[in-house]
């Protein structure tokens, strides 16, 4: 009543606002609400249920909302990611990332520590890379022992690795994940430094903000902690 006298004669609009004011959802979502319910009950019946021993098929004439929903159930859950209001902690420690002008640079870069000089300390670059080419996203990276030439110019080892299609993926989340691959894969006692091409993943890992990657990114500073602890000394570039 309260709705017909604020409204009048619009018939429409009473609808909408009495429904608003009782909290009732629109038909769309309390169908969707439904098909869900019944999805969820379904799946959970005693195996001794009628209803459990039948199977959905699918045709391709036509697929029953239900089906649809199942299909859009039974997909890979676990690659959607949660985006968090914060990366990190506000208060925890950030890793230091310093800019060149270019790739030459970097690779020349003096490491300006003291523990240069110790001789059972190994130094290794190791180049990291992301690229798309054909619809495929995927990272590659050399590893360089800069205290000796070697046979092949101190190359010590090369890798690709082949992350997915185009549309699940991305060069920048890609680039993050190179990143934690070298730091994953680094045993203790080595000396590191690495350089990176795309300038958007070192900006991200140095001050993580509310987008997509944050799950790599922890996992840097979880794998970087874990170096540190060893005695290693990492910079980024």
């Amino acid at each position: 009543m309260g709705a017909q006298a604020i409204t009048g004669a619009f018939k429409t609009v009473s609808v909408a606002v009495a429904e608003a004011v009782a909290g009732i959802a629109p038909v769309g979502e309390r169908h969707a609400q439904a098909g869900t319910r019944l999805y969820v009950n379904k799946q959970t019946l005693p195996k001794t249920h009628l209803l459990a021993t039948l199977r959905m098929r699918e045709t391709r004439r036509y697929l029953s909302p239900l089906t649809k929903l199942a299909l859009a159930h039974d997909g890979a859950i676990e690659r959607i990611e949660t985006i968090k209001l914060y990366a990190l902690l506000p208060w925890h420690e950030h890793i230091v990332v310093e800019y060149d002008s270019d790739k030459e640079a970097a690779a020349d870069a003096d490491t300006g520590d003291d523990v240069t000089g110790t001789s059972s300390m190994r130094h290794v670059l190791t180049a990291t890379s992301a690229s798309a080419r054909n619809g495929i996203v995927g990272i590659g990276g050399v590893e360089r022992n800069t205290t000796g030439g070697g046979a092949h110019d101190g190359i010590i080892a090369k890798y690709s690795i082949t992350f997915g299609p185009r549309d699940e993926q991305n060069a920048y989340t890609t680039e993050l994940e190179a990143i934690a691959v070298v730091l994953r894969c680094m045993p203790d006692g080595l000396r590191h430094r690495e350089v990176t091409v795309n300038r958007s993943a070192p900006q991200a890992i140095a001050k993580p903000r509310q987008h997509s990657g944050q799950g790599t990114i922890r996992e840097i500073y979880k794998h970087a902690e874990r170096l540190e602890k060893g005695g290693n000394a990492i910079k980024m570039r």
